[in-house]
């Protein structure tokens, strides 16, 4: 049995939990095949906030241990 088999399968089950997230599973699975997107590589200057904080608590960290 495929995935895609499940997928529908479970669409139509009698519980509505499982129908709902399966029928929005599908639905998301049909937006993502039909429309084209693209997907850009991090680039530093998106790390950077990130990097920055981590430093300044690694730095306190440090300070703490070592005082």
């Amino acid at each position: 049995m495929s995935p895609k088999d499940d997928i529908q399968e479970n669409m139509k089950s009698n519980d509505p939990f499982i129908k709902e997230m399966y029928t929005d599973l599908h639905n998301r699975i049909k937006d993502y095949q039909e429309n084209d997107f693209i997907v850009e590589k991090m680039k530093f200057s998106d790390a950077r906030g990130s990097i920055v904080v981590v430093g300044f608590i690694a730095a306190f960290l440090a300070y703490v241990l070592l005082s």
